[in-house]
């Protein structure tokens, strides 16, 4: 009888130690997200550089609300209408800028824009600093008779295969008579796989019970558990760190090069047109990072590894070697890497995204390429 209440003490003392260490690691948790977030602003583009003309509060604000904006899944993440920020609008048809009618009016040419982030406008200090709104303020002054529209379907995290999904699912209704893809950068950075997984959710934890997800996953938001949260990051930031294989480069560029192929094709069959555009990156070109208002601290805290960035590079220069083969099925290809190489201002305030002057320059470039094909 002493034995079995001996080895239940001993249990009773080892469960007790137990939530202790879960108590110290989640301690240690807090206060490296503490020190994380004293030393690092919540977002990239706060107090760099390339924002140095843009007021500290207003880089706060608009950083407050890109990390406000809801989004939802419906078959690819997608924004939710109808939502009015003050440096962001989001119209009812969950696109960002102005509203518009699903149906175009007699004599419009209807021009959109695809992409990830950097379409979108993340940095961008208003709705009308965005590549699309420079655009359009450019072909305003094209005149041949026709109402242009230029319309920014850019959404965060999107690649090849969400901008594929937008344009053969999404854009058919609203009767584009072109399609600009701005594309590369997040298939490179993110080197995405064949099948498409909602950003920030796993394939593992897609395969758990719905049930028992939301279970775990609200008592975790409920007592603001961080640990998970933390551990995931550290994981995020390293998954990447060692060199990938030649053959896997290879077959980020054979996925995207299809899609790209296959959304020209689809395009063609109903009469639109498309353009392809391989964005610039940091290193992408001749520019040097000391001209870009970053820092190797800003990188290193960011999480991009030397041998991240490199295998990113190699990837967006084999997509950029893909162009020449997507001219025979897409109406026009252009390769933007270098576009930035004799801009002796800061530019970028990471690794992909540029300030309003980046997105003007941007926006000019296509300009030239787009006239041609009106």
């Amino acid at each position: 009888m002493s034995i079995q209440v001996s080895y239940k003490k001993q249990f009773i003392i080892y469960i007790f130690l137990f939530f202790i260490l879960l108590s110290v690691i989640e301690l240690g948790a807090n206060i490296f997200e503490w020190q994380r977030d004293y030393q690092q602003p919540p977002c990239d583009f706060i107090g760099s550089n390339a924002l140095q003309n843009v007021e500290e509060i207003k880089q706060y604000q608009i950083c407050e609300e890109l990390n406000s904006i809801q989004y939802q899944v419906d078959g690819i993440l997608s924004l939710v209408p109808n939502q009015n920020l003050e440096t962001i609008n989001i119209n009812s048809h969950g696109f960002r800028g102005h509203d518009f009618s699903e149906k175009k009016d007699l004599g419009t040419y209807r021009i959109f824009i695809v992409g990830g982030s950097t379409v979108f406008g993340t940095g961008s200090t208003s709705d009308d600093a965005t590549i699309s709104s420079f655009l359009q303020k450019k072909i305003n002054n094209f005149d041949n008779g026709l109402k242009i529209e230029i319309l920014n379907a850019g959404i965060n995290s999107a690649y090849s295969y969400t901008s594929k999904y937008i344009i053969e699912n999404t854009l058919p209704k609203f009767q584009p008579d072109l399609v600009i893809i701005y594309s590369g950068g997040n298939d490179a950075h993110n080197k995405f796989g064949v099948e498409y997984n909602v950003p920030a959710v796993s394939p593992g934890l897609a395969k758990v019970s719905p049930s028992f997800f939301e279970i775990i996953k609200k008592i975790t938001y409920d007592i603001n558990y961080r640990t998970p949260f933390v551990l995931m990051n550290i994981i995020a930031q390293h998954q990447n760190y060692y060199p990938m294989y030649e053959s896997s480069k290879n077959q980020v560029q054979e996925l995207w090069t299809i899609r790209m192929a296959e959304t020209c094709k689809t395009n063609n069959d109903i009469g639109v047109k498309t353009m392809v555009f391989v964005q610039p990156m940091l290193g992408s070109g001749n520019k040097q990072i000391f001209t870009t208002g970053l820092s190797t601290e800003i990188l290193v805290s960011s999480g991009y590894t030397d041998v991240q960035m490199h295998d990113t590079l190699d990837i967006l220069n084999k997509l950029s070697g893909s162009l020449n083969e997507l001219e025979d099925v897409c109406d026009e290809t252009g390769d933007l890497r270098m576009i930035f190489d004799n801009v002796d201002q800061p530019i970028f305030f990471d690794h992909i995204h540029t300030n309003d002057l980046g997105s003007e320059i941007i926006a000019e470039e296509i300009y030239e390429i787009l006239i041609k094909h009106i």
